[in-house]
């Protein structure tokens, strides 16, 4: 086997786990007093005497004992699965206790951390809940627990190769510790791949650094990193499981991947590196389809889970077919749908009578659930994924994942909430429904701070000083191989590439290209460039004593297909530029990925001018503060009138926005707000509005 199957070293970690949690369930119940605690190791609060007789004990026999016992081989196929979370024909147990799951999804990395809180205690409000019993020696409580699903982002988490962020937006383990004080389970999907509407299904853009890069199969430089990150994943994840005193019950094993193939290895090794690095909950997948396939060729203790919209009890009763004697559960419950740019209405979407119609079928079928979305949230930055369409055209995902949710993208509640409410009450089995449940919290204020006047603007080719030294190159390369980024390549933004022309060269011809671009010579825009398609246009006659002229060609990444059978797509230019029939050499490209540091040196920078002059002043940046007296609250940006481009709120990117809709304002939560001067800017691409303005609203352009 190319990975690694069961290492003295992975061994010894789960068994220190298991052991160690054996040993406190045993010694904490029979003779520690649960208010006596007075600290936590691996989230399980003890007594510090015993917990120190407890560590070390368990370090023996895990790290000594159980690892020669297992053999080298992983724990299942030894001991069954580990957790307190099983199955039986009907249900969920969990720590002894017959359950039905009623979750919601929502996305941390899609929600600003000053709202986690107010996103979940709507969600325990909606009634989303886990009745359980949770049993330990000689103690007994009974309390309802609430439970949730969230994706976790593996491009986000590793955005370099080596460099991992776990704080601020990104600190799952706080997240998970904040829904553990609000009573709630959670449902870990940590991929590799999540699909989600997320760039590249959540996999990192590095990965295509590789020209032989093969995504979501056993291709070893593949497996070997997701190996690496999931090395400094599940040591966060692994000690918050119920098993250890935490709210995780369950993971899923990769996603979706009838839709992609039927490697059994690689599905086997993902799930072999999760049982490696200590989990011990439940393992599930999830499929909208090709559920026979699935259960041929996924490890057997894995539970088959469904995703779909519509026609709850024709899935629901195909996954009954294909896998008897277990409890049913919907992964995905598609509570709406979301929005392609340049798309009029969402493929498909679903009002709130549909929705609760659909889930009073789900539950009559004695099947649990997981809405997705409860929330949806905010694509911020340049993370949006896309899609292909059947005829192979390029949809790129809006900035808004609101999704229609139960939830709208600033966290207000919905008539879908209130009815899928009702549905759960009164549907839901009696024991797993909190009587009364808590009150719905009020939605969270909102403002409108006016016009906001964009006074100063600078030419995109002007900050280039900014940026590292430009990366010479024989011919255009796609961002992806630049090397930058410490050797990795460019994951998201812009791509800029120069070279020098002749005065005698008539007509320039781009072979393939992706996304969306802009040509300049001598500065001065000449055309708009689109993806996929084969593409010309003329250069203008220059009227000047110089021998070459400089063209520049921007290129936008306006997110790489999140689902799809071939992944592996890469941004920038892809094949050969001709002049005049004759394929051109030398150029150089600047990496513009638009980095918080970057905004910051560029907002201090002496080289903003006052108003563009009249015309089409090619892609710039524009600049403008303004001051909030009181404390901030959420507002939403008007951008009607400008072209296409993305707007910055006090250096922080909030997403993309474009004049072909269907999205016209950008949402911006207050916690990026501040008390006193904000700074605004946009990187507008083509054609600034007159007056160069945007509107600052209570409540978004629909």
């Amino acid at each position: 086997m190319i990975y690694r199957r069961c290492d003295q070293r992975a061994s010894g970690t789960s068994g220190v786990i298991v052991a160690f949690s054996c040993l406190y369930r045993f010694f904490g119940s029979v003779i520690c007093h649960p208010r006596r605690t007075v600290y936590e190791y691996l989230g399980i609060r003890m007594n510090r005497r015993i917990g120190a007789v407890s560590l070390i004990t368990g370090f023996f026999l895990g790290w000594f004992l159980l690892p020669r016992f297992i053999g080298g081989r992983g724990f299942e196929s030894s001991f069954g699965p580990l957790g307190v979370t099983r199955t039986s024909k009907e249900d969920f147990v969990i720590k002894g206790d017959h359950v039905t799951i009623l979750s919601g999804a929502i996305h941390y990395f899609r929600v600003v951390p000053g709202y986690w809180n107010d996103r979940l205690l709507k969600l325990k409000a909606m009634g989303l809940n886990t009745v359980e019993t949770l049993a330990q020696l000689l103690v007994h409580r009974t309390f309802s627990c609430y439970c949730f699903c969230s994706y976790i982002p593996w491009n986000m988490h590793e955005p370099i190769p080596g460099h991992y962020e776990f704080s601020g937006m990104l600190d799952v383990r706080h997240f998970i510790r904040l829904a553990q004080k609000l009573d709630l389970h959670v449902i870990i999907r940590p991929g590799p791949y999540i699909c989600a509407e997320w760039d590249l299904g959540g996999l990192p853009g590095w990965l295509l650094h590789d020209p032989n890069m093969k995504l979501r199969t056993t291709h070893p430089p593949f497996l070997a990193a997701v190996e690496r990150y999931f090395d400094r994943l599940f040591p966060i994840l692994a000690p918050l499981q119920v098993s250890y005193g935490g709210p995780i019950i369950a993971f899923q094993v990769e996603n979706e991947y009838t839709a992609y193939g039927n490697d059994s290895a690689y599905m086997q090794a993902v799930h072999d590196m999760m049982r490696q690095r200590g989990v011990v909950e439940l393992l599930v997948t999830s499929d909208a389809g090709g559920l026979t396939d699935a259960a041929s060729f996924l490890p057997p203790e894995v539970l088959l889970t469904v995703n779909f919209q519509s026609n709850p009890k024709k899935s629901l009763t195909s996954l009954q077919n294909v896998q008897p004697n277990k409890p049913l559960m919907v992964m995905e419950y598609w509570t709406g749908w979301f929005h392609h740019w340049n798309e009029p209405a969402p493929e498909r979407s679903l009002n709130a009578a549909e929705a609760a119609e659909g889930l009073k079928t789900i539950l009559s079928m004695k099947s649990s659930f997981n809405l997705y979305m409860f929330h949806g949230g905010t694509n911020f930055g340049f993370m949006n994924g896309a899609n292909e369409d059947h005829q192979h055209s390029y949809l790129p995902t809006v900035t808004s994942y609101d999704y229609d949710a139960p939830l709208t993208e600033a966290g207000d509640v919905t008539d879908k909430y209130r009815m899928l409410r009702e549905v759960i009450i009164n549907n839901a089995p009696s024991s797993s429904v909190p009587n009364p449940l808590p009150d719905i919290p009020p939605d969270l204020p909102k403002a409108g701070y006016g016009v906001i006047d964009f006074s100063l603007y600078i030419p995109i080719v002007d900050t280039l000083n900014y940026l590292p030294e430009p990366v010479s190159l024989k011919y255009p390369v796609p961002m992806e191989m630049l090397p930058v980024n410490h050797g990795s390549g460019q994951s998201y933004g812009f791509i800029m590439y120069r070279t020098l022309v002749g005065n005698e060269a008539k007509e320039v011809t781009i072979s393939k290209m992706k996304d969306h671009g802009v040509a300049m010579l001598n500065f001065a825009p000449i055309a708009k460039l689109t993806w996929f398609a084969k593409q010309s246009f003329l250069l203008p006659v220059v009227k000047d004593n110089s021998d070459q002229q400089v063209l520049d060609i921007l290129v936008e990444n306006c997110g790489r297909i999140n689902y799809a059978k071939e992944l592996e797509s890469r941004k920038g230019i892809l094949g050969e530029v001709l002049i005049d029939g004759i394929q051109h050499l030398s150029w150089k490209a600047y990496s513009m990925e638009f980095k918080y540091s970057f905004m910051t040196s560029i907002e201090g920078g002496g080289l903003w001018k006052r108003t563009p002059p009249p015309g089409n002043p090619g892609p710039a940046l524009y600049k403008t503060s303004f001051i909030i007296k009181s404390h901030p609250q959420d507002t939403f940006a008007d951008v009607t009138g400008w072209s296409k481009g993305v707007l910055f709120v006090n250096g922080v990117n909030v997403g993309r926005y474009w004049s072909v809709g269907p999205q016209k304002s950008l949402y911006i939560p207050a916690p990026l707000l501040r008390r006193g001067p904000n700074t605004l800017m946009i990187f507008e691409q083509h054609m600034p509005r007159t007056p160069q303005t945007i509107t600052l609203h209570d409540l978004p352009n629909t």
